[in-house]
């Protein structure tokens, strides 16, 4: 699903991930299993230009100056970019429109809009897409995944793509972003539960048949541990102890939620992923199998990515 679609991508694809202090840039050619990267440039945001903030702040007020920045960085972007919308500016739902095709229910939801976003739909952007959703009896049926953003946003990210040069095809959640690049070309189970451990933020996701249908943004991260501070592993039982309690409560209430999923695997992924924390997790709640999962390994990239933070825009690329 993409929020906001402008053209069809041409063969060549490219995904723009935007953070705090940081930015990620990757294109690539070829097919699934055969995939070629062309450029993977990352790169940090000055703080003069975002005053130490999130570049997303007041509705992007900074994106001209940041995007601007990254051209520096990246020299040239002569192909169209997908863009990722923060976890905490773009949210999704899953709807329920019995009988109705996807047209039918992009035009319905118009009128429910305001039952499930905190804004007015005059203020909004919405995208929907259709699922299975696995029902309590063991059957499954057709339901709509919505994400929604505020329009200024939307409008402002264009604005400052368009007055910089670049061509934007879609502007896709992260979270959606990051489900495609943790989910396998062939899923090794129906109901998946994939974990993403970042800097800040992390978020939970259930996917069905290798489709998300949950996603739940956690606020706790990893990016505050000093590895040189000899409190180091005080502070890292603390990050493990904080993140593990953020994930059993979103299961919980994922679960309570959804009575017709029954997770089969568990996967961590991200930035903060590693095999003691997945053991960490494993052992606390129980979790009879888990394992740190990869997105770069998983569809044969090939780059120098070592500076992390890349599963956005590998999901972003696949689209």
């Amino acid at each position: 699903m993409s929020l906001f679609v402008l053209k069809k991508h041409k063969k060549k694809r490219a995904g723009l991930f935007i953070d705090r202090g940081y930015f990620r840039y990757l294109s690539i050619v070829g097919a699934p299993g055969s995939y070629v990267v062309v450029d993977a440039v990352s790169g940090d945001i000055s703080e003069e230009i975002t005053q130490g903030g999130d570049p997303f702040t007041n509705n992007g007020m900074y994106l001209y100056q940041v995007m601007n920045e990254i051209l520096h960085n990246v020299g040239s972007i002569d192909v169209p970019v997908r863009i990722s919308l923060p976890t905490t500016d773009s949210l999704i739902r899953v709807v329920n429109f019995p009988g109705m095709s996807l047209y039918e229910a992009k035009l319905a939801f118009r009128y429910e809009f305001e039952n499930y976003f905190p804004f007015p739909i005059e203020e909004g952007i919405f995208d929907l897409g259709d699922i299975l959703f696995p029902l309590q009896n063991g059957t499954e049926e057709l339901r709509f995944l919505v994400a929604a953003a505020r329009k200024t946003l939307i409008e402002n990210i264009t604005k400052a793509a368009k007055a910089n040069g670049i061509e934007i095809t879609a502007i896709e959640p992260a979270q959606i972003s990051l489900e495609r690049a943790v989910t396998p070309i062939a899923p090794v189970s129906d109901a998946s539960v994939y974990i993403y451990a970042g800097k800040t933020r992390s978020v939970l996701i259930f996917s069905w048949k290798g489709n998300g249908i949950f996603y739940r943004t956690m606020s706790v991260g990893f990016s505050g541990i000093s590895f040189v501070d000899e409190s180091f592993n005080e502070q890292l039982n603390a990050e493990y102890n904080a993140f593990t309690r953020e994930v059993h409560s979103s299961l919980q209430f994922a679960l309570s939620q959804m009575r017709g999923f029954i997770p089969d695997m568990f996967f961590i992924f991200g930035p903060g992923a590693t095999q003691d924390l997945c053991d960490f997790l494993k052992e606390s709640l129980s979790i009879p199998e888990i394992m740190v999962s990869d997105p770069i390994s998983i569809h044969g990239l090939n780059f120098d990515s070592t500076a992390g933070s890349w599963d956005i825009p590998v999901g972003l690329v696949l689209r």
